[in-house]
């Protein structure tokens, strides 16, 4: 039997790291804490000081999560608490892309490293490449196809607790948009679709300034409380409830998607799903079977008509299969074994 581990995850400060986070990695490495928790593992997070995880410690540089605000000098140092405390694990495991590359090979202890995101600049790239040979595991194969020569040791797809949603039988009658307001989640080309097809739009996220430009032309004009109706950002039951009673979530990405979380809870709620081809959203979705992939708008205002072909017993199904939590948890607690039997193997030579 595998002893217990003492294991440093380091989440990210955008958000709060927490199961039910408003983020993508705060949601996911939330769950996957708990997940670890529960099998005796002894965790030590890394995180906002608002995170909520049953994580035995919480080490916090900041308070709470950036709410407007960033600094890089507060993600840094994050980081870097965790593996000045190296000698007290077994394995730290960082899910903030690039930036913990720096300090892994400072240490003793083996490190891996998560991948959570689609689009790196060169320098990043650059980063990447210099320190290929550490340990990386991505939220989707379709990061394989972004950064190539890395050292992959696994693609582990993110877990959902699918019990915690709800699920109707009849669908509703409007299109769900659930991400962030921006030109990048294609929120404008949404509003088109309803507006060809003459259907109620329901918009769930936030806004940030930096899109003020396009927010004026794209998006404020069309919001009139009727048929285009922008509720702000929506978590906890609201959104279990906007889910569950959606026709279909639709999300036409101009961006390459390194998952999508989003996309699991409206198949959680049995939710059918409408998206771009953008990056791993084909792995996600077996186009006819719990949504549709396209590529063109004329293909996605055709996929929301066919939407009443969809089986909504399919869409929980697949998450059942596939993205469980038992799994994804398995995953890793799988891979941080294998990493430091290599480890230990490698210092004895």
């Amino acid at each position: 039997m595998n002893k217990k581990l003492k294991i440093a995850i380091v989440s990210k400060l955008w958000e709060e790291t927490s199961p039910h986070s408003r983020g993508g990695t705060g949601s996911s490495i939330g769950f996957l804490v708990n997940g670890l928790v529960e099998r005796g593992h002894q965790i030590t997070l890394f995180a906002s000081g608002n995170s909520k995880t049953k994580a035995q410690k919480l080490i916090s540089v900041k308070s709470e999560h950036y709410q407007g605000d960033y600094s890089e000098v507060h993600e840094y140092n994050n980081i870097a608490q965790a593996f000045k405390r190296a000698d007290n694990f077994d394995i730290i495991h960082c899910a903030v892309e690039h930036k913990s590359l720096i300090f892994a090979e400072l240490v003793k202890t083996p490190s891996l490293h998560s991948v959570r995101y689609g689009e790196f600049f060169k320098q990043e790239k650059d980063l990447f490449k210099e320190y290929r040979n550490l340990n990386y595991v991505g939220i989707s194969k379709s990061l394989k196809r972004i950064l190539p020569f890395i050292n992959w040791r696994d693609f582990i797809y993110n877990g959902i607790d699918y019990q915690d949603f709800k699920q109707s039988k009849k669908g509703g009658d409007y299109l769900l948009f659930l991400a962030r307001v921006s030109p990048q989640k294609g929120i404008d080309i949404a509003i088109k679709v309803a507006k060809k097809l003459k259907m109620k739009l329901i918009i769930a996220g936030k806004i940030s300034l930096t899109d003020k430009a396009f927010l004026e032309k794209e998006f404020y004009p069309y919001v009139d409380g009727k048929q285009i109706i922008y509720l702000g950002e929506v978590l906890g039951e609201k959104k279990k409830k906007l889910l569950s009673q959606a026709y279909c979530l639709i999300q036409p990405n101009r961006v390459v998607e390194a998952f999508g979380n989003s996309i699991l809870e409206a198949m959680a709620s049995a939710t059918p799903v409408v998206v771009y081809n953008q990056g791993a959203f084909k792995e996600l979705i077996i186009n006819g079977k719990n949504g549709y992939v396209v590529d063109s708008f004329e293909d996605l205002v055709k996929a929301v008509k066919n939407i009443k072909n969809i089986n909504k017993e399919d869409c929980l199904q697949r998450v059942k299969d596939f993205f469980s939590l038992e799994k994804m948890v398995s995953s890793y607690e799988s891979l941080y074994y294998k990493i430091i039997k290599e480890s230990k193997n490698k210092k004895l030579r």
